[in-house]
């Protein structure tokens, strides 16, 4: 079997991808477990390691033949908590694991980045548009993009731009907008919208995003550099679409709509690239199936409350559990 070390493997997507390919693949998860994922009872997670991606050492790595790093502070929120930390944590530590990869066999690493790189468009954006990030999370997206692509390393390196992600994961998002409007129309029976939903979001299901990975680790080619906008021609919505998406699904009689929102980034992307490297691959989840999946599980669903991240750090902050540049405390 392939080794591959899974950097934030404990959460959101990462935990998606060890339930459903750790059959196909021998996965090491790295993951600091900020959101405490219940991981113990579950067979697929074998023995992962607890340790912050900032302390990676040679040692973790070896033995490793592909890299797929997601281990990241992982949204606008949460990288506006500190400048420097996300900075730190999303671009300095990355930039360590890439040479701490150079010094060993690994033959391929995947960087999961974000089409949240592109900030603000009118025009349709494919991988070769220029970016604009608007946050410190995407600002750093471009930092560890940059570095990957203008260094020489001895393994491939490749860099998906994943669409805005959905669905469920049993370690759950709130904080995403598909599944914070989902669930708060199946809890409220409605939908109230702060903005006037005009920004425009490409949406990817994280069964896609993690069927996209094992597509690249097993192809053949030499994919060194490459940028591939993961997503679906046909999943690019504007925020007001999603909403009355969901409230067709959830049969809702009141969805409103507020002002002008402060949250600029707007964008629709293109995909051919995606579509020529791998013909065969195709996008399984629309954004229908997706809200009904993520319906039915809802509703069997305990919520933990740690289901919006940024509030669940700022609770271990203020319970001590882990200090301002976010190491826990012992």
């Amino acid at each position: 079997m392939k080794k591959i070390l899974l950097t934030g493997g404990l959460g959101y997507i990462g935990s998606y991808f060890v339930e459903n390919y750790s059959e196909k693949y021998a996965i090491k998860i790295i993951d600091t477990n900020y959101f405490q994922y219940q991981y113990k009872n579950d067979k697929n997670f074998n023995n992962p390691l607890i340790k912050d991606t900032r302390n990676i050492i040679k040692e973790d790595i070896n033995d490793i033949d592909y890299i797929v790093h997601m281990g990241e502070l992982s949204n606008d929120p949460l990288g506006d908590l500190n400048k420097d930390l996300t900075k730190d944590i999303n671009h300095v530590a990355t930039k360590n694991l890439l040479e701490l990869a150079n010094k060993s066999n690994i033959k391929k690493f995947i960087y999961m980045s974000s089409a949240s790189v592109y900030g603000f468009s009118e025009e349709i954006m494919d991988e070769s548009s220029p970016v604009k990030p608007l946050t410190e999370y995407s600002k750093a997206k471009v930092l560890n993009e940059q570095y990957i692509l203008q260094n020489n390393f001895s393994f491939e390196t490749v860099i998906l731009r994943n669409s805005t992600a959905f669905g469920f994961s049993k370690n759950l998002r709130l904080d995403l907008v598909v599944n914070d409007l989902t669930y708060g129309g199946l809890v409220n029976n409605e939908i109230n919208l702060l903005s006037d939903g005009t920004p425009r979001r490409p949406l990817v299901h994280i069964h896609d995003i993690c069927n996209t990975i094992h597509t690249v680790i097993n192809d053949s080619r030499n994919l060194d550099k490459e940028v591939f906008n993961v997503g679906s021609d046909k999943m690019n919505y504007s925020i007001k679409d999603i909403a009355e998406k969901i409230g067709i699904s959830l049969n809702l009689e009141q969805i409103t709509f507020g002002k002008h929102d402060s949250d600029q980034r707007s964008y629709v992307l293109n995909f051919n690239k995606l579509n020529s490297f791998f013909p065969n691959f195709n996008i399984k989840y629309t954004l229908e199936e997706g809200i009904d999946d993520l319906v039915k599980n809802l509703k069997r669903y305990e919520i933990t409350g740690s289901e919006k991240r940024i509030k669940i750090l700022n609770e271990l902050i203020d319970y001590k559990k882990i200090d301002k540049n976010l190491y826990w405390i012992k």
